[in-house]
């Protein structure tokens, strides 16, 4: 993940985690980016990892109950959605789950206070 994108995600995770505190333990972070040596990435694949999972994860329901959960892309302003991403983004609306690209914060503030509230 490049350093605009980190930057993003943490002041996002913050806001989140002092406005919605119910929810802190169900909004997690899916460390699919970092550098691997060949030996850690087949261990991390036969775990499960999945290229294309989304950076994040919200497994709470949205407010209407009509979508089990977010997942959650940081993109830069510039960044592009990898193959795997848009496989994943299109299987995870096939399941009843929500799947937001975001490019800053004013998105993700409103996204979460419309899927919450």
């Amino acid at each position: 993940m490049e350093n605009k994108e980190h930057k993003l995600q943490s002041a996002c995770v913050k806001w989140f985690r002092l406005q919605y505190p119910k929810y802190s333990n169900v909004l997690f972070a899916i460390p699919n980016g970092a550098k691997r040596n060949p030996r850690s990435g087949r261990w991390y694949k036969e775990e499960g990892m999945l290229a294309g999972a989304p950076d994040m994860v919200l497994l709470a329901p949205d407010a209407k109950n009509t979508l089990h959960g977010v997942g959650i892309e940081f993109k830069s302003t510039t960044g592009v959605q990898s193959e795997p991403q848009k496989e994943i983004q299109i299987a995870m609306h096939n399941q009843g789950y929500a799947y937001w690209l975001i490019r800053n914060f004013d998105t993700f503030k409103n996204a979460i206070e419309n899927y919450l509230e």
